[in-house]
């Protein structure tokens, strides 16, 4: 575990922080694969006709084009917090945004605390993309910029907090919303997106809420559990057919032996195969040499013996029956 920034002398408050302003971009690998907003479709026809002299001449139309909409969707997922192992003078509370849209897009991001006396207006980047903060390896996020995230990408970010203002229970909360606009589904912002097409909100409604509780103690590893539902009609309800996403993050605060993670598959639903994920590896639903197996009944995941402080993120996914 690398050095932590000393963050003792900040005034505690119930704080609520904007990220508005200007822009900061962030290296990541796309996470999926889409037609990119503004790609202009193209289409011409052709018409072949036999002629008198035996020939086929060929005609063709005009062609007539349109730029690709810019679909505006973001997720956000709460991470375990990093927690320093050196008198705890920082924890890194993880929260990690997604651009699921196909465009490029600048995001806000507010976060809040509503406990007395915690400050949540320091941020910093995982640049290192390591899961775990770093006082120098990690950019800070000042007052003002904005998220600038290509379609796809993947970013955490960190909102670092006194230990000392931890009490049992304190929740803290982070919003992302994409600049462009939200909204309900469907609506639309004409020219707005990315090479002059529109712009419209997708099923996400162009911002999500993620949330999570800290807790004073430390010692032992954790379990935080989270879920997202995606319904048949792109709404967030829990019906049949709808696919509900579990993410499982386990915190370390030092080397623990022999880790074995259970979640079993709840009743009235059916696992969704091939969903089960490691970090940001796809696992095998067989029982082989990967570390997961997945089935009717549960999913298991052995990440056997942790070397130091960190996390790993476990994800699957079932379907209402």
């Amino acid at each position: 575990m690398r050095a932590r920034d000393d963050s003792s002398g900040r005034i505690g408050r119930t704080a609520a922080l904007c990220v508005a302003a200007s822009v900061v971009a962030f290296a990541a690998a796309p996470a999926r694969a889409a037609t990119p907003a503004g790609t202009p479709i193209a289409n011409t026809a052709k018409l072949t006709f036999a002629a008198a002299d035996g020939s086929t001449p060929t005609l063709t139309s005009n062609t007539v084009t349109l730029p690709t909409a810019e679909i505006l969707n973001v997720t956000i997922a709460a991470d375990m917090p990093t927690r320093a192992t050196r008198g705890n003078e920082t924890v890194a509370v993880g929260f990690v945004v997604t651009n699921t849209g196909n465009g490029k897009e600048d995001y806000t991001l507010a976060v809040s605390s509503a406990a007395t006396g915690v400050s949540v207006d320091r941020l910093a980047v995982d640049s290192d993309g390591d899961g775990a903060y770093s006082a120098t390896a990690d950019q800070t996020l000042a007052p003002g910029a904005a998220l600038a995230l290509a379609p796809g990408q993947v970013v955490r970010v960190f909102v670092l907090v006194d230990a000392a203002q931890i009490g049992a229970g304190t929740a803290i909360t982070a919003r992302v919303t994409a600049r462009t606009g939200s909204g309900a589904a469907g609506t639309t912002f004409p020219a707005a997106g990315d090479g002059g097409s529109d712009a419209i909100v997708g099923a996400t409604g162009a911002t999500a809420t993620a949330a999570t509780q800290l807790s004073p103690t430390a010692g032992l590893p954790t379990l935080t559990k989270s879920q997202s539902v995606f319904a048949p009609d792109g709404s967030t309800r829990a019906i049949p057919g709808a696919i509900i996403t579990y993410r499982l993050v386990a915190g370390f605060v030092g080397a623990t032996r022999g880790v074995v993670i259970d979640d079993p598959i709840p009743a009235g639903t059916a696992y969704v195969p091939g969903s089960l994920r490691l970090d940001d590896a796809t696992l095998t639903d067989a029982g082989d040499a990967d570390a997961g197996s997945a089935g009717a009944g549960a999913i298991r995941v052995a990440l056997g013996d942790i070397a130091g402080a960190g996390s790993r993120t476990i994800q699957f996914s079932v379907k209402i029956q």
